[in-house]
């Protein structure tokens, strides 16, 4: 068969290697992704106990959005990842995405589920 072919229908042969990105370096990917969340989280939290009267609620407000932007930032990542054949990374990405989903549907509903 002609490697036109294999190539458009994506068939694989013993002899076909490509190069599998070797750069995936897992750990140093999950920690700063957690870094830049828990230290953002923990300031935030300080802040908030901190305040006074209905400053506590802006800087809630404010976790809130950068929660936002970090999930927004995943998920961005997530597909550039996908498109370099990065699926480690990509996994790992798509695990944090669904953990802050987890966690934000799991204090919406003690919030709003308890009468």
């Amino acid at each position: 068969m002609s490697p036109e072919l294999r190539e458009l229908f994506e068939i694989k042969q013993d002899g076909d290697k490509k190069a599998l990105p070797s750069n995936q370096n897992v750990t140093r990917h999950i920690l700063i992704r957690l870094a830049v969340l828990i230290s953002g989280t923990i300031v935030f939290s300080i802040a908030m106990t901190e305040a006074k009267g209905w400053d506590g609620l802006a800087y809630l407000i404010f976790m809130m959005i950068f929660h936002g932007l970090w999930f927004l930032f995943i998920i961005i990542e997530t597909t550039v990842l996908q498109s370099k054949n990065k699926l480690k990374l990509r996994n790992i990405n798509l695990i944090f995405a669904g953990s802050i989903l987890l966690l934000y549907g799991i204090a919406a509903a003690l919030f709003f589920g308890g009468s």
